[in-house]
């Protein structure tokens, strides 16, 4: 075991590897304002999809959020899809599995005043009884893991592109 782990630390050290959330600390500023705009097709899973972001901001990246005249950088998002599709049915034709699928559009405004453009999306599947409707407990918490890969994807994204030296997106 102690072989392994010394293997990965050589292997990750000569790699000059580097956490995202480490390159996504040095892409962004203190002060984030993030605007999720609202569908009008679906306000109330909007607002969740908000507010996981928002949740996934201050966690992930360890930044504060700020009102809009007093941020550094501003990411505005906008709900491409979000869709549940069966996935598993059970022996009398219920479905009993679905996939949650989440299409994200960011816009993120830097405090240096160069833009950039991502679409990114998250998934996520989850169980349900046999014979019954999707909970919006499930339905919160599939938004909510769907959300959070989205938002991974993104971080990523600019993170690979500006390790490689691109500023303009």
């Amino acid at each position: 075991m102690k072989k392994i782990i010394l293997f990965l630390n050589i292997f990750f050290i000569s790699c000059s590897y580097t956490p995202t959330a480490q390159l996504a600390d040095s892409i962004f500023n203190d002060k984030i304002y993030v605007n999720v705009e609202l569908s009008p097709l679906d306000p109330q899973n909007s607002v969740f999809i908000a507010d996981a972001l928002k949740q996934i901001t201050i966690n992930r990246l360890g930044k504060k959020l700020a009102l809009k005249d007093e941020a550094n950088d501003i990411i505005n998002v906008r709900i491409n899809n979000l869709s549940f599709s069966p996935l598993v049915y059970d022996q009398h034709g219920y479905v009993v599995r679905y996939k949650a699928k989440l299409s994200l559009d960011f816009y993120v405004v830097f405090m240096d005043g160069t833009s950039a453009n991502f679409t990114t999306g998250g998934s996520y599947n989850f169980d349900i009884s046999p014979n019954s409707i999707i909970s919006d407990n499930a339905k919160t918490m599939a938004i909510k893991y769907a959300s959070s890969e989205a938002f991974d994807e993104f971080i990523s994204v600019i993170a690979i592109r500006r390790q490689g030296g691109v500023t303009k997106y």
